[in-house]
């Protein structure tokens, strides 16, 4: 790995402002790369994940990524123009301007949930800025780490764009790297180890890291559609995107009739569940685990589970000797104005609310109900 930094530290050094006209070939690459492998890459990711829905890996994976690409190719020109800023009464004169450029090898260490688009659209902003990038991807989907890693190798030098494959420890060694800026999507416990090991080169770093994204509805919220609305964002990808709604805060005596509307939304688009292809699988067994050890853990302080399994299924494994990582999708309701332990997500960090009105947030303080889903 310090061999490939050494080689994209003496590439950059060579062209430290490269034109508009290199940043757009790199591009165009990448789009080609993007549109020329994309089934193999949603074949490897589902592999990965015992099943994946190609159709999410299209929307949420390969038409962002190409759409970014675009974004950038269009608005390159003026991203790279210099921009006159005023100047200070005592430094007159003189003249003040903003020149945009490249800080050199970027580093991206991304998550196993979108493995490919939190590879490339970090990358594609480092492109644009004229800075050579290595990327690590996820240890937990090793099929499409390896298949990134030659398609890259075909269309970019090592020197331009390389991904590093490998277990934890090699994350553990990227991450000390000298990198001239580290990008880093995941949870916050492993983004305090990212940081303080970037600390050691005083390498910039940015974190995309955990949080908590809940849900509030009102007394005057139409539950039917918030309802859709919510079980569209948590059942894309299983629920295991960074923004996926992971509970919900809802009047008192509200529980039972939006459990209703959630039962009926999943109907709606999840009719079946055990052999539906755009039913998306946990990532692998770990994870699985976990989640339902949040499910005994809350079910053990009192909270009620309520399963929603529209046709009935069981689930058996999606490979002999593995655990059924699709399952009729748990709801946990709390009766109090607190959390259960058994709340939890991958690791996402925005919230998606329903604003109340201001007559009802007076009422909301005292009568909450806590639903995860």
């Amino acid at each position: 790995m310090q061999a490939l930094l050494d080689a994209q530290r003496q590439a950059f050094a060579t062209d430290m402002m490269p034109s508009r006209a290199v940043r757009d070939d790199r591009l165009a690459r990448l789009l080609v790369l993007t549109e020329s492998h994309g089934g193999e890459f949603a074949a490897a990711i589902s592999a990965d994940f015992g099943h994946r829905s190609r159709h999410e890996t299209d929307m949420a994976e390969t038409y962002f990524v190409i759409a970014g690409i675009g974004h950038a190719r269009r608005h390159l020109a003026r991203w790279m123009r210099s921009r006159r800023v005023p100047t200070a009464p005592h430094f007159w004169p003189g003249r003040s301007r903003i020149v945009r450029q490249p800080v050199g090898v970027v580093g991206i260490v991304s998550p196993w949930n979108y493995p490919y688009m939190l590879s490339v659209a970090p990358a594609i902003g480092a492109i644009a800025a004229g800075n050579r990038v290595m990327v690590k991807p996820s240890e937990l989907t090793p099929r499409f780490s390896g298949l990134f890693a030659e398609t890259v190798g075909r269309h970019f030098e090592a020197d331009e764009l390389a991904v590093v494959t490998g277990d934890a420890e090699a994350g553990k060694a990227f991450v000390s790297l000298p990198f001239d800026h580290l990008l880093f999507t995941g949870s916050t416990a492993v983004g305090r180890l990212v940081a303080l090991a970037a600390a050691e080169n005083l390498t910039p770093v940015t974190l995309e890291l955990g949080g908590k994204s809940p849900a509030l509805l009102d007394e005057s919220c139409d539950l039917d559609r918030a309802a859709t609305s919510l079980v569209v964002g948590k059942l894309l990808n299983a629920g295991q995107s960074c923004i996926a709604p992971d509970y919900v805060l809802l009047p008192l005596g509200r529980e039972a009739d939006f459990t209703a509307a959630v039962e009926a939304a999943v109907a709606r688009r999840y009719p079946r569940l055990a052999e539906n292809p755009d039913y998306s699988s946990v990532v692998n067994d770990r994870h699985y685990l976990r989640l339902q050890e949040l499910l005994d853990d809350a079910r053990a302080q009192g909270g009620r589970i309520v399963t929603v399994n529209p046709a009935g299924e069981s689930f058996p494994p999606e490979r002999p000797g593995r655990l059924p990582r699709r399952a009729g999708l748990p709801r946990v309701q709390q009766g109090e104005a607190g959390l259960p332990a058994g709340v939890d997500q991958c690791h996402g960090r925005s919230a998606a609310t329903l604003r109340p009105t201001f007559r009802a947030r007076a009422v909301l303080a005292q009568t909450l109900v806590v639903t995860t889903l």
